[in-house]
Parts: C-alpha cells; structure tokens; sequence
C-alpha cells in the first residue's frame, strides 16, 4: 500500500485493531475515502487532524513529513 513518505497510519490502525471501515465510522469519512488516505492521495490538514484525533495521536505521528510539502 502506497502512503505518504514516513506515514504511520496504517502501523497505527493495526496496533489499535482499528479497520478502515472502522475508521470511516471514527471519523465520518467514507471507506473509500480512507482508503484513498493510505494510499497517499486527498490528504489535507483537517483530515489529518481528524483522523488523528480519532486514533489518540498527533498529526505530526502519524504523518512525521506531513508539513514538508505532503498536502
């Protein structure tokens, strides 16, 4: 699975047992939409911050070079 260079989320799910249909309910996203995320693509911000939060970690965690130039 493609993810964004550094990106932790799916290490994250896994360790949490968190599916990403489970995700989807967390956070209100669509599974397609999750899965869109852990293949690095539509990743802004406040979904970042969203997803985030709903697994307990910071954004900068789960996605270390976020800030560098990964929008």
């Amino acid at each position: 699975m493609k993810q964004h260079k550094g990106c932790r989320l799916e290490e994250v799910m896994l360790r949490k047992g968190i599916t990403q249909f489970a995700l989807a309910d967390m956070t209100g996203y669509s599974q397609s939409h999750i899965s869109k995320i852990m293949n690095g693509k539509d990743l802004y911000l406040s979904t970042a911050q969203e997803i985030a939060s709903a697994l307990g970690y910071r954004v900068d965690y789960i996605w270390p070079n976020y800030f560098h130039g990964y929008r």
